[in-house]
């Protein structure tokens, strides 16, 4: 007969992200994300994953097709506006009675901050 592991009873479960994150096989897409939304909290290289079975709400961060492509947009609703998130990109006003061209929304975002490097969008401490 063996001694028991004292341990034993501190034994935890594996982390299932699955169970965390509550992702559909079918209505849940990911996309590594081409460019940098510092204000977003997406940096270029990030794991998007949209859900493109929730209805957007004012504010979400969200792939919008334009001009044929996706770009990462804020939605806002009143009046219907898709704010761009970068610099040199203009925010898109729509029409109140035209479709949003809003292809999901993005739920999470998975940054890779080891290989990130120095962000200068933060302030060093004083």
């Amino acid at each position: 007969m063996a001694f028991p592991s004292p341990a034993q009873n501190y034994a935890e479960n594996r982390l299932d992200l699955n169970a965390i994150l509550k992702l559909s096989a079918h209505s849940h897409y990911f996309m590594i994300c081409e460019g940098n939304y510092p204000l977003a909290g997406i940096i270029k290289g990030a794991l998007l994953i949209i859900d493109r079975s929730l209805d957007p709400v004012d504010g979400s961060t969200v792939i919008a097709e334009i001009d044929g492509g996706f770009e990462v947009r804020r939605l806002l609703l009143s009046p219907p506006t898709l704010l761009s998130l970068q610099e040199n990109k203009e925010s898109i006003k729509l029409a109140v009675n035209e479709p949003l061209p809003v292809w999901g929304v993005i739920s999470y975002v998975i940054n890779d901050l080891a290989l990130s490097g120095f962000n200068t969008v933060c302030d060093p401490p004083s």
